[in-house]
């Protein structure tokens, strides 16, 4: 069986990393065609309609037996439905969050009007939030024997427990900087933290919002390395070298109906994680140093983790291994 996996957002987001992972693992049993996004994300969402056409094409020439894209959004859902109906094959899509919810206003019933109309007519539709399930279901209008859960995994082969040893008293963040990242917030608690102890923070990632975080270091007077943009294997080197990563979801609904792709990251290289104990972040409290919301909470269990721990990050490595790969 020959499938074709496509991302509906360019190769600088997390839509196009999990579109990776999923081609990967599919290549385990059966002859996989990832189709490429766009290498970058254009302003207003212009890389979206510029590759209704692309994908539109490549899907046509595609001798895939069955093709799954992540993220409904019309730029796959168009073209997948395309070859569904005048090339009879089936067809899938992966609903990873609640994309609408990250804007407010007439941006945010644009985005939920361009996703709504088509997974109902999609063979099978995955999902990685038990949450999810019954927006998809209530939302989209789709019947549940389509729905099936497919977790955020990690691939081991990049994420490597011996890559480099740690360098003490460095702060890392890694994500792609737009809407999504709540960076912001992880900069307010690292001033509090570089107040009390001279630590370095490293943030890894490019995207449209890094100049906007660059300047928000810069105001709050925080010491901060911004790398932009890293492949995967530069992402894992990085992270390979710091002493505590810094994940951080603020308390907004959005958020509650993520699953943390740089939790499960930097936990399969045995790193140590503060963040605070929102959404899907809760359900590795036995693995992670947590805090409240609170931003002095969270940069209060920075400091506390820094100077003392309990090697949890060991026994969350043994889950990813065991559950995640």
């Amino acid at each position: 069986m020959r499938i074709a996996v496509l991302s509906s957002l360019a190769k600088d987001s997390g839509c196009w990393l999990r579109a990776g992972y999923l081609a990967n693992s599919l290549k385990n049993n059966c002859e996989v065609e990832f189709i490429q996004p766009l290498p970058k994300t254009l302003p207003f969402i212009l890389d979206m309609f510029i590759s209704i056409p692309i994908n539109l094409i490549k899907v046509t020439f595609s001798k895939a037996d069955f093709f799954i894209g992540i993220k409904p959004y019309p730029n796959i859902t168009i073209p997948l439905l395309f070859v569904k109906i005048f090339k009879r094959k089936r067809i899938g899509v992966d609903i990873d969050d609640l994309d609408s919810s990250y804007r407010k206003g007439i941006i945010s019933k644009i985005s939920s009007a361009l996703q709504k109309p088509f997974p109902k007519y999609f063979d099978i539709i995955t999902y990685h939030n038990s949450l999810l399930k019954e927006h998809i279901i209530k939302e989209f209008k789709v019947e549940e024997e389509k729905l099936y859960k497919l977790d955020q995994g990690v691939d081991l082969k990049i994420f490597d427990y011996k890559l480099n040893k740690p360098e003490k008293e460095v702060l890392f963040y890694m994500g792609h900087l737009n809407i999504a990242s709540d960076l912001d917030s992880i900069l307010k608690a690292v001033k509090l933290v570089q107040n009390k102890r001279d630590v370095k923070f490293v943030i890894v990632g490019g995207g449209p919002d890094r100049a906007k975080f660059r300047k928000l270091a810069k105001q709050l007077n925080v010491s901060a390395r911004f790398t932009g943009h890293l492949s995967k294997e530069e992402t894992a080197k990085e992270l390979s070298k710091a002493d505590i990563c810094l994940i951080y979801y603020k308390e907004k609904k959005v958020n509650a109906y993520r699953c943390s792709m740089k939790l499960r990251e930097c936990l399969a290289m045995g790193k140590k994680i503060v963040c605070n104990d929102f959404g899907d972040l809760k359900k590795f409290e036995k693995y992670t140093y947590q805090s409240s919301s609170k931003i002095e909470d969270f940069a209060d269990k920075i400091i506390q983790t820094l100077k003392n721990q309990d090697g949890r990050e060991i026994k969350g490595l043994n889950y990813i291994k065991k559950n995640l790969d």
